[in-house]
């Protein structure tokens, strides 16, 4: 896991603090569920898929970059850049399914409720 954090680069990390974030507010909303906090997770899912995809256009650049600078062409080098580049969007969309999921639960709640 650590590795896989690593591969991400920087970007891990605003996608950790962005996901436990939302991922607390979702539980608080299967808990007991309110359209504030429905609201904030979808703005925290916004801001997550967002940021996945900066850091997954930004570790291509990244790999491109470094393949074109190398004096032979290694399809292996590519191929490893493009897998760790991916670490963003399985974090970030994980999440949010996660969270999604917790709010099924939450809206289940608020139809046996009415």
């Amino acid at each position: 896991m650590v590795d896989f954090f690593r591969a991400g680069g920087f970007n891990m990390y605003v996608l950790a603090v962005l996901g436990i974030a939302q991922l607390i507010v979702a539980a608080k909303f299967a808990r007991n569920a309110s359209p504030q906090r429905l609201s904030l997770i979808r703005s925290l899912g916004w801001a997550i898929a967002f940021s996945s995809i900066v850091g997954t256009v930004s570790g291509f650049a990244v790999t491109l970059k470094g393949v074109a600078s190398m004096p032979t062409f290694d399809p292996q080098i590519l191929c490893m850049g493009f897998a760790e580049s991916l670490t963003n969007p399985i974090l970030g969309f994980g999440i949010i399914s996660i969270a999604w999921i917790l709010v099924a639960v939450g809206v289940r709640q608020l139809k046996e409720l009415s």
